[in-house]
C-alpha cells in the first residue's frame, strides 16, 4: 500500500496571475493553465495533463488561422478554430470539477459553480474564482496563509459560505 503524500501545487495568488498574465500579454496565463493541470495529475493521480489541456487549444485555433494566409486552403477552414475553442471549455469544465472535488474530499464547501462557464461573464468571475480557490486549496494544504488582496476586498470572488 502506497502511503505517500502527494505533491502539493504552488499556492498562486489571483492578483499575482493578472499582473503577470497581463505584462506577459498572456503568456504567463498559458504557463499558468499548464503548470496547474500538471500539479493536479500529480496531487490526484489522474486527470489530463498540460500538454493534453492546452496543446489542443493552441493547434486548435493558431493551425487554421495561420493557414488562411494560404491561397490553396479552402475559405471554410478558418472555422475550425472554433473546435480548439470547444476543447478549452471542456479543458475548463472538466478543472471546475477537479477543483470542486478537491474541497469536496477535505469536507469544505464546492467554491465553484461549473455552469457558469457559460454564461457571458460569469465566465470570467468563475475562472477568477478558480484561480483564487485553487491558491488557497494549496495553502491550506501546505499549511501557510493565503493572501490575496484582490480577493479579500470582493467577496464574490472568495466567498465560499
Amino acid at each position: 500500500m502506497n502511503t505517500a503524500t502527494p505533491p502539493l501545487g504552488k499556492p498562486r495568488p489571483l492578483l499575482s496571475v493578472i499582473l503577470l498574465s497581463a505584462v506577459s500579454g498572456l503568456l504567463y496565463y498559458g504557463y499558468y493553465k499548464w503548470v496547474i493541470q500538471d500539479e493536479l495529475r500529480s496531487y490526484t493521480g489522474s486527470g489530463w495533463s498540460g500538454a493534453v489541456s492546452l496543446l489542443p487549444f493552441v493547434l486548435g485555433v493558431a493551425v487554421p488561422q495561420a493557414l488562411r494566409l494560404d491561397p490553396d486552403v479552402p475559405s471554410w477552414f478558418p472555422w475550425l478554430s472554433l473546435l480548439g475553442i470547444v476543447w478549452i471549455y471542456i479543458v475548463q469544465f472538466k478543472l471546475y470539477r477537479t477543483v470542486n472535488a478537491l474541497y469536496r474530499q477535505e469536507g469544505l464547501k464546492e467554491p465553484l459553480s461549473v455552469w457558469w462557464l457559460f454564461v457571458p461573464g460569469l465566465n470570467l468571475i468563475v475562472g477568477f474564482r478558480q484561480i483564487h480557490f485553487l491558491s488557497q486549496f494549496w495553502a491550506l494544504k501546505r499549511g501557510i496563509p493565503a493572501e490575496d488582496p484582490v480577493t479579500e476586498r470582493i467577496p464574490l470572488l472568495s466567498a465560499n459560505g
